[in-house]
């Protein structure tokens, strides 16, 4: 995808993570372009972000033209600089995923859509804002594989392939937590076992998210 298209990815993330409230006044979306910098999006609610705004940086952090980076940036980098499979990252406050976080219960794929979280989602138990090169190791270390790490009382980190492919983790995550938390008000909370997990990515993993993004995009965008 082009550093166009990547920035207009990144608004309607913007766009779609505000409207479902899972973020307000905070949180970011970045990418990876094709020459290992990274584009994201400024110290500014997601909601009222614009194209010109987003910030473009070097793989060190160096800011190369746009607004000003949020205070997290060093996150961002860091996991991009360990995970060469990761696109894209959906920094995230929703409600759920923080009860989860607060109570120290790890996300368990729960429901069909949760399989796109490949298993357990790891916590990161330390509440501070993650603004320096050691913090985002720490990050980095706990989230190690997964596609998600939740920090505790401070939202989420999800990673995906693209800009959409992380903007539909992050919804299915708080979906996940949700219907975790609720169910536990019945009774224990039924984990999928990593053959069904495997399962149900099989049997349509290319086309659920791209089915998802484009049905978030075109609807809350």
């Amino acid at each position: 995808m082009k550093a166009v298209e990547i920035r207009q990815e990144i608004v309607r993330a913007c766009r779609v993570l505000s409207r479902l409230r899972l973020v307000e006044g905070f949180g970011h979306v970045s990418a990876r372009l094709e020459d290992g910098t990274v584009l994201m999006t400024p110290r500014k609610g997601l909601g009222i972000v614009v194209e010109d705004e987003l910030v473009h940086l070097s793989a060190s952090g160096e800011r190369l033209n746009g607004g000003s980076p949020p205070l997290e940036a060093a996150m961002h980098l860091a996991v991009f600089a360990a995970r060469p499979d990761v696109g894209a990252i959906s920094r995230t406050h929703s409600k759920y995923v923080n009860v989860m976080g607060i109570s120290g219960q790890p996300i368990e794929v729960v429901h069909g859509f949760g399989a796109e979280l490949r298993g357990t989602v790891p916590i990161h138990r330390s509440p501070y804002l993650v603004t320096s090169e050691d913090q985002g190791l720490a990050v980095v270390e706990a989230l190690k594989a997964a596609h998600a790490v939740v920090l505790a009382g401070n939202g989420c980190l999800v990673v995906g392939e693209s800009v959409g492919d992380s903007c539909v983790k992050a919804i299915f995550l708080e979906e996940s937590a949700e219907l975790q938390f609720l169910a536990r008000q019945v009774g224990p909370v039924q984990a999928w076992e990593p053959n069904a997990i495997a399962s149900r990515l099989a049997s349509d993993l290319p086309n659920e998210p791209v089915r998802a993004w484009e049905f978030y995009s075109n609807t809350y965008a």
